[in-house]
């Protein structure tokens, strides 16, 4: 029993070591943009059952920063990543990474801005047994951003949804959907969404 005290105290002290570092808890994000600022296509991977990233389909960019900050972000890009902690598998999860741009196609970064987002995890519309089915929401919840994502790539940098939180059965082959409404201080409202199949063990 003390064992498992020690471990779960070890866990916990690694996950706030980890948070205060790279700002793995909502909000906790430094300003900035992303290396490749795409949205993704939305498709399905087959039977393969192995997570992918669908490749991305480009919007015509510039490179320049907007100038204009939280007020000029007219769009919004999200895609997600497994984070998986070895040993520590309650700490298993997804990081949600978000970009967002200006009417131009310009990154936006912002600081110190409060920035609500609504976050669903549907199912695929198929089962293990590749039949069709209407996809089920599994994960529901909202947190506030107040940073844009860095430039350079900081893995635990995003919202972290545990895979704990899912509510998976049997017949469920992962995740097939990643949904974000993100509600901006100017009362606008932005959404974007990530489909793919992504088997959670």
């Amino acid at each position: 029993m003390s064992r498992m005290v020690i471990i779960a105290i070890l866990s916990l002290l690694f996950l706030c070591a980890s948070a205060g570092c790279t700002g793995i808890l909502p909000g906790q994000n430094n300003a900035g943009t992303l290396p490749d600022q795409t949205q993704y296509q939305p498709t399905y991977e087959p039977a393969g059952e192995t997570p992918a990233v669908v490749q991305p389909q480009a919007y015509a960019q510039t490179s320049s920063q907007s100038s204009g900050g939280v007020n000029s972000i007219s769009r919004m890009v999200i895609w997600a990543e497994p984070m998986d902690m070895g040993a520590f598998h309650d700490l298993d999860g997804l990081i949600i990474k978000y970009c967002f741009y200006d009417t131009n196609n310009r990154p936006v970064s912002f600081d110190g801005t409060f920035i609500s987002m609504q976050i669903s995890i549907h199912t695929p519309d198929t089962n293990r047994q590749k039949l069709k089915i209407n996809p089920r929401q599994i994960y529901r919840g909202s947190t506030t951003i107040t940073r844009s994502l860095p430039d350079e790539e900081y893995p635990l940098r995003g919202i972290w949804i545990p895979y704990t939180e899912l509510t998976l059965d049997a017949q469920d082959r992962g995740i097939g959907r990643v949904h974000v409404k993100a509600t901006l201080p100017t009362g606008v409202v932005l959404e974007a969404e990530e489909r793919y199949i992504w088997p959670v063990t």
